[in-house]
């Protein structure tokens, strides 16, 4: 797609974007209906410890995430870093699902597996939003945002959908596969972003404005606005730079 003279449509950029969202959602809420099949199979219903940090590794994992996201994108760009998150996302997705019986030993490979697939989580949620949002004109950017946590809601709520869907498979496979089923909507946003450009914020901040042009052409219908969206980039990156020289750990 980055090759070609056709415009991408903003319903196809806003539509994957809206896929991190999900992957949020859905790994959130899947473990309401996973984790009675889960206590029984694995005779956690004791072991409140344990289950707690099931439940939450993620949530912990994304937190350095979503911290690191920011940094890995502005070195080695926006598109490659969700493609990498939706990678992770499903690796972990899928080892999630065919965690091992080894006793209590199992408890701590998933939360160790858990919090591996969260950092895939924080990242996606930081990295899509700031991706479509760049990519995106800036009269539609302010309602990304409430898109975003619309599609974090509707993540949760397939989760729920799904786990109705096989509360009544054998308990061992019940949980494997609520967990494991994680891995679509990542493929999905993968799919979808391989076919996406990089951000023109990234490319004009690493000196390439030939391509950051090449990319709004894509997505702009005006050369005009082209040209002020590029000046706009320069100005905003300049003032970013300018405030990074000046911020100190006192700052935070």
């Amino acid at each position: 797609m980055a090759q070609g003279k056709k415009k991408i449509s903003s319903a196809f950029i806003y539509f994957f974007g809206s896929f991190g969202g999900i992957l949020f959602g859905y790994d959130i809420g899947v473990m309401t209906g996973a984790l009675p099949f889960l206590q029984t199979d694995w005779h956690l219903e004791n072991a409140a410890t344990l289950v707690g940090w099931i439940t939450s590794a993620v949530m912990f994992g994304a937190i350095f995430g979503g911290a690191l996201a920011g940094q890995l994108s502005d070195k080695f760009g926006r598109r490659k870093m969700i493609l990498m998150s939706a990678i992770v996302f499903m690796v972990f997705s899928v080892l999630s699902g065919v965690s091992p019986d080894m006793g209590e030993a199992s408890a701590y490979y998933l939360i160790i597996v858990r919090m591996l697939l969260g950092l895939a989580v924080g990242a996606a949620s930081a990295l899509v939003p700031a991706y479509m949002s760049e990519m995106a004109p800036a009269s539609a950017r302010g309602r990304l945002s409430g898109l975003n946590q619309t599609m974090i809601v509707s993540g949760m709520l397939l989760s729920y959908v799904v786990d109705y869907l096989l509360k009544d498979l054998p308990g061992e496979w019940a949980w494997r596969l609520m967990l494991g089923l994680a891995a679509v909507p990542a493929l999905i946003l993968f799919l979808g972003v391989l076919r996406l450009p990089e951000s023109p914020r990234f490319l004009l901040r690493n000196g390439n404005e030939a391509q950051a042009r090449k990319v709004l052409t894509y997505i702009r219908k005006n050369p005009n606005e082209i040209n002020k969206e590029l000046e706009s980039i320069k100005e905003t990156a300049k003032e970013e730079s300018e405030a990074n020289k000046k911020a100190t750990w006192g700052t935070l």
